[in-house]
């Protein structure tokens, strides 16, 4: 397998992981959290970082939100705020869907890399570890198989 094969691999895997804490929570989308974020709001946030890696990996513009993310001097707590107020009026149903077409943006971006960039530790890796698959974890009890694949990378040299 290629270096790309392997991370669209690993993203497979912690979509899956993903998809099914979600389905899990399902009925607790409207339950705000301690730091105010509900669990749709969380959604919205893996879509809109996901949308936020295809940017950086592709170009490819975010569909709402290009003004805060292109705002200078950029700071990313105002730009995360300025999302999940974007974000939080909507549907279940609407923030479902973006996350899938976000995450359908990041595949394709990554289908049209460059190989080299895709092998553990270089960039188009990085950038899913921090801003896709990797962010997972972070707000649902995942488990980091990016940073798994990467310590096995390094040991095996």
């Amino acid at each position: 397998m290629s270096y790309r094969d392997d991370l669209l691999a690993l993203m497979a895997e912690s979509w899956t992981d993903l998809r099914e804490e979600i389905a899990k929570v399902r009925d607790q989308f409207d339950i705000e959290a301690k730091n105010g974020w509900r669990m749709q709001d969380r959604i919205a946030h893996i879509a809109v970082w996901e949308r936020m890696a295809a940017r950086k990996i592709a170009k490819f513009p975010l569909p709402e939100g290009e003004e805060f993310a292109a705002e200078r001097p950029w700071s990313l707590s105002r730009f995360n705020k300025a999302m999940v107020d974007l974000w939080q009026p909507r549907s279940a149903a609407e923030v479902l869907a973006e996350l899938d077409a976000a995450h359908s943006a990041l595949i394709k971006a990554i289908q049209e890399t460059d190989e080299a960039g895709c092998a553990p530790g270089k960039r188009r890796w990085n950038t899913i570890h921090a801003d896709g698959a990797g962010h997972y974890c972070s707000h649902f009890p995942i488990e980091d198989r990016l940073a798994l694949a990467r310590k096995a990378a390094n040991a095996g040299t």
